[in-house]
């Protein structure tokens, strides 16, 4: 396979991704290697999340959390003590309230 330049590689996890098939079905009808279509992958998301900006929203006892809602699709920034948690857009509710927990009790 002829080297790709990023933007091509990330095409190709973009086009695997929403092509409906599993990464391994996709990869074996496109000549990828399907270990190499998983890093693409993890570097499209990686950039995907750096794109959008963190918000850092500062709440407190005379704040709404209704005000301080960040920009849709952006992730935030968690600051419990000493410990930054960065939850991407779409997390789900069970799972930051795990985390959250956890690093409460750090």
């Amino acid at each position: 396979m002829e080297r790709m330049s990023r933007d091509e590689r990330l095409a190709q996890a973009e086009k695997c991704l929403a092509s409906g098939m599993t990464v391994k079905d996709w990869c074996a009808a496109n000549g990828v290697p399907a270990a190499t279509m998983y890093v693409w992958v993890r570097r499209l998301r990686e950039e995907r999340v750096c794109a959008l900006a963190p918000a850092f929203v500062e709440l407190g006892n005379d704040r709404d959390v209704r005000d301080a809602a960040p920009a849709a699709g952006a992730p935030v920034v968690v600051r419990v003590g000493g410990v930054e948690i960065l939850v991407p857009a779409g997390a789900c509710e069970r799972e930051v309230s795990m985390v959250m927990r956890a690093a409460a009790s750090l």
